[in-house]
């Protein structure tokens, strides 16, 4: 399935030109660009509607907020720009490391 190329619009045009006959070609072309201008009208409102819809649904997945404490603001320690540089867990940082807590 390839493109349309010169070849295969001027074998369209000379068959409009022989069903529709010469006087009346230009009005059936204008009628048909007039019906493409609207199709074209209604699908880039469509388009835009669903863009404007799913865009609120997916800002959240886009622009995650850093959480409490992730974000050190002077980049010391940074790793590159657009890495995930999330603080990796050491034995003692929560509360299962203290002694006396059971998991019964």
């Amino acid at each position: 399935m390839g493109s349309v190329g010169l070849p295969e619009v001027l074998v369209v045009l000379v068959v409009a030109l022989i069903v529709l006959g010469p006087k009346r070609l230009p009005d059936a072309a204008r009628a048909l660009g007039k019906a493409v201008a609207e199709f074209r009208r209604a699908t880039s409102g469509f388009q835009a509607e669903v863009r404007d819809t799913f865009g609120e649904l997916t800002e959240p997945f886009h622009h995650p907020e850093p959480a409490p404490g992730e974000g050190s603001g002077n980049g010391a320690g940074a790793g590159p720009v657009g890495s995930d540089s999330r603080p990796v867990p050491h034995h003692g940082d929560g509360p299962a490391d203290h002694e006396g807590i059971s998991f019964s």
